[in-house]
C-alpha cells in the first residue's frame, strides 16, 4: 500500500498580485487496476502565461486518466516513450480546445510536467521542464531527471512548445522503490543540492519519517500546508510551490 500527502500553494508574489496558484498535482494509488501502481504528477504553469493554471490542471488530470486506462491492460514494465508521447499529445489537444474557448493562444496555457508511475517491481518516469522527481529507498535518495533549463536565463521547457517531443525525458527501470517525492521549481532551491545535483536529505528525511509514522494522514497534509506557508519557506522562495510525497507502508499502517 502507498500512503501519500500533497499540496499546491500560492507563493507570496502571487498572493500580493492576486494571481491564482499556477501549480497543479494529482496522485492516486490505482489499486483496482489489473496492474496496480501509484501514479503521481506535478505541473507548473508558466508565470508569464495568463491561463497556465488551467494548463497545469489539464496536464495532471489527463495523465491520471491515461495511466488508469493503460494499467487496466498493461504493466508499468511495458510502458514506452511512444505511449507517453501520445498521452502528452492528448494534453495538447485538450489545451487547444480550451484555447478556442478562451479566445487565446496555446502558449497562454504553458506548463511543465513531471510524472512517476510505480508498481511493485517496476517504475517509469517522464518530465518536461523544471521541477524534480526524487526517488528513495531507506535513507538513499536520488533525482531522476535534473530540472531542465531553457534557452534563456530563468527559462525552461514547456509541454505547449512546438518542439516539446525533443525535450521530453523518459526512463523506465526495474526495482522496488519505497519513497517518491515530486516538486515544482518553487522548492528546488530548498530541496536540491545544485553543487552535487543530489536531493537535500535533511529536507526529505523528516517529511518521510512523519508520513511513515502518521496516525492521521489528513492532518499531516494540513501540517504540510502550514510548513510550506511558513515564514522560513516564504523567505527563501516567493514562487508557487507544490510538493507530493508518497511512501510504501504495510497494510496495518495504511
Amino acid at each position: 500500500m502507498w500512503r501519500h500527502i500533497a499540496q499546491s500553494l500560492q507563493g507570496p508574489s502571487h498572493l500580493q498580485d492576486n494571481t491564482p496558484c499556477q501549480d497543479a498535482h494529482s496522485i492516486r494509488f490505482l489499486s483496482d487496476c489489473h496492474h496496480p501502481a501509484l501514479v503521481a504528477c506535478v505541473a507548473d504553469g508558466a508565470g508569464s502565461a495568463k491561463h497556465s493554471d488551467v494548463g497545469s490542471a489539464i496536464a495532471c488530470t489527463t495523465i491520471l486518466e491515461h495511466a488508469a486506462r493503460y494499467l487496466e491492460s498493461n504493466g508499468v514494465n511495458a510502458l514506452q516513450a511512444e505511449d507517453v508521447l501520445l498521452w502528452c499529445d492528448d494534453i495538447r489537444d485538450r489545451i487547444k480546445l480550451k484555447s478556442k474557448e478562451y479566445l487565446c493562444g496555446v502558449r497562454d496555457f504553458a506548463t511543465t510536467l513531471c510524472t512517476a508511475i510505480i508498481s511493485a517491481d517496476y517504475a517509469a518516469f517522464f518530465q518536461i521542464g523544471d521541477g524534480a522527481i526524487v526517488l528513495g529507498n531507506d535513507q538513499i535518495y536520488g533525482v531522476v531527471f535534473w530540472p531542465q533549463r531553457g534557452e534563456y536565463a530563468n527559462s525552461t521547457n514547456f509541454l505547449t512548445a512546438d518542439e516539446y517531443h525533443q525535450q521530453l525525458q523518459f526512463i523506465s527501470i526495474a526495482g522496488r522503490y519505497s519513497k517518491v517525492a515530486l516538486m515544482t521549481d518553487g522548492l528546488e532551491r530548498l530541496a536540491l543540492r545544485f553543487d552535487s545535483q543530489t536531493p537535500h536529505v535533511p529536507f526529505f528525511d523528516p517529511l518521510f519519517r512523519a508520513l511513515e509514522s502518521a496516525s492521521d494522514v489528513e492532518r499531516l497534509s494540513e501540517s504540510l500546508r502550514d510548513f510550506l506557508c511558513s515564514d522560513s519557506i516564504h523567505h527563501r522562495t516567493d514562487d508557487d510551490k507544490t510538493l507530493v510525497l508518497a511512501t510504501q507502508c504495510t497494510d496495518d499502517a495504511a
